[in-house]
Order: C-alpha cells, then sequence, then structure tokens
C-alpha cells in the first residue's frame, strides 16, 4: 500500500498528467494502485504512461492494456480522477482488503482455454451481471463448469463467496476467472485465496 501522503501525490500526479496530454476517461486512485479506463491521442496515453513509470518502480511491471484507433465517436469526453479506497469496490477497505500481491496466477490464453477443458474446474465470471449478459466463455463439454454469481455491483462479490452454496461448488475445484480489464480478477483471485 502506498503512504497516505504519496497516495496524495500520486492522485496529484495522474490529474495533472492526465489533463496535461488530453486525456478522457476515469481514473480510480486508492492506496493499493490505479484502476483507469483511459482515451486520449496515442502520443498522450503513451507519454502518460512513461510518466507513471517514473513516479513509481511498481509501474515497471504493470501490464497496460492498449486499445488503437479508437473510432473519434468512442472517445470520453473529459478526464475524471477519484479518490477511492479499494480500485474494486468490494467494502473491504483498508486492513480488511485482500493482499493484492497474492493474487491468482495469471494465465496465457492457450492455458487458459486448455484449462476449460479439464475436469473438477469451475469458471468464475466476476463482472456485473449486465456485463455478463453480453457473452460469455463456454466451456466445453465434459470440462469447466460456468458459474455466473449474477452480481448487480462488486460490492456483492465477498458476501457471494461466502454463502454455502458457493462452498459446497468451489470446494476440491481449480478455479478459473474472466473479467473485463483483469483488475477484478486481480481483487477477486486475492479475496478467495484468503478465503
Amino acid at each position: 500500500l502506498w503512504s497516505p501522503s504519496f497516495h496524495k501525490q500520486v492522485l496529484t500526479h495522474i490529474t495533472s498528467t492526465g489533463k496535461l496530454h488530453n486525456l478522457g476517461g476515469r481514473m480510480r486512485c486508492a492506496r493499493e494502485g490505479l484502476n483507469c479506463t483511459l482515451t486520449g491521442p496515442k502520443s498522450g496515453v503513451l507519454s502518460w504512461i512513461a510518466s507513471l513509470k517514473t513516479l513509481d518502480p511498481i509501474f515497471q511491471t504493470t501490464d497496460f492494456k492498449l486499445t488503437h484507433s479508437l473510432p473519434a465517436g468512442q472517445s470520453f469526453p473529459k478526464l475524471n480522477c477519484f479518490k477511492v479506497d479499494e480500485i474494486v469496490n468490494y467494502g473491504l477497505a483498508g486492513e480488511r482488503a485482500p493482499d493484492i500481491g497474492n493474487t491468482a496466477v495469471h494465465l496465457q490464453p492457450k492455458e487458459y482455454a486448455d484449462k476449460m477443458k479439464e475436469k473438477d474446474t469451475v469458471i468464475i465470471d466476476v463482472r456485473n451481471y449486465y456485463e455478463s449478459q453480453i457473452g460469455s466463455f463456454s466451456p466445453p463439454p465434459n470440462g469447466a463448469v460456468l458459474i455466473d454469481p449474477k452480481m448487480r455491483k462488486s460490492t456483492e462479490f465477498p458476501a457471494w463467496l461466502d454463502m454455502e452454496e458457493t462452498k459446497k461448488r468451489l470446494k476440491g475445484k481449480q478455479v478459473l476467472m474472466y473479467c473485463t480489464g483483469g483488475v477484478r480478477c486481480e481483487r477477486a483471485g486475492a479475496l478467495l485465496r484468503e478465503k
């Protein structure tokens, strides 16, 4: 976790450099890190990332997910920066927050596809319900079982994990997860490992 004073410094930095580089979108800044969805000129986004890498060494190894050539009408019109207690709101801020350094193993697409074929495997969709309705993974027959917690918001995930039915479905199983950008899986994986 960043210290409270460094957290404040990071928030100031991402806001000022985001504006400087004409970025739009949403930045969530917690003591545990950042969760940002941004649009802007390619050079501006890359310069903003470079500035983060000089701000804190943790960003040297961060996996920034970039999409190039976004249609003009899909850019965010303004930049919103929020100081938050958690990068994914589970209602577990501060000392109650799972250690994100103890998250799940990251898999490459081929590895994930191979794991989906294995018996005694479950796949948890950790996206919100409306995102799940757009589409989901379809495990092969006789392979993994897909579980959709049908969460309306992220704060429902810890309670879902604590349900007896959920515990029974996960007991003795290999657990795979997926989300949209990765940060929800990071948090969910750390929380599952704690439990």
